[in-house]
């Protein structure tokens, strides 16, 4: 059972928090500085980014201090995660699982029926075990020959 957590929205001023904690999950998977620096401006967070309309980011916080976050995307047909990230040394604690269903709640609020997201290939099995369905694989721009599963979660089950 993972400790008391709580969301809260993000300030302009976390951005770069926010961004190392990307880098840091990302990296977690064993890529080399080649890919990262490939991925850095992807995975990188503006101010300005925390505040869009269009996006909901939130941050998880333990005690004061932040092990995850999220970033969902409204479209016109969707939703789409566009980012969930955890520290390293908390993976496994069940706040990825927090992310996604919280996720969950805010695109079924903007009346959504379908949630995507483009998954990393070694969290698919994460993905897949809260009920999120491959239904393609997507290329990656930044890496060349690189594809990640796409990923359909049902909103209204």
């Amino acid at each position: 059972m993972p400790a008391p957590a709580a969301f809260r929205r993000p300030r302009p001023d976390e951005a770069a928090a926010i961004t190392a904690l990307a880098l840091r999950s990302k990296r977690h998977w064993g890529y080399d500085d080649a890919f990262m620096a490939a991925l850095t401006e992807e995975l990188t967070f503006r101010p300005d980014d925390l505040e869009r309309p269009s996006d909901h980011v939130e941050v998880l916080e333990v005690d004061g201090r932040m092990v995850g976050v999220l970033r969902l995307c409204r479209l016109t047909e969707l939703a789409y995660l566009s980012d969930l990230w955890v520290e390293p040394p908390a993976m496994g604690g069940g706040y990825g699982r927090r992310l996604f269903e919280r996720a969950v709640e805010v695109a079924r609020s903007w009346g959504k029926g379908v949630m995507e997201l483009e998954s990393d290939p070694f969290a698919e099995p994460f993905y897949r075990r809260l009920g999120a369905e491959r239904v393609a694989m997507s290329p990656v721009a930044q890496v060349p020959g690189r594809a990640v599963p796409l990923m359909r979660y049902a909103l209204w089950r």
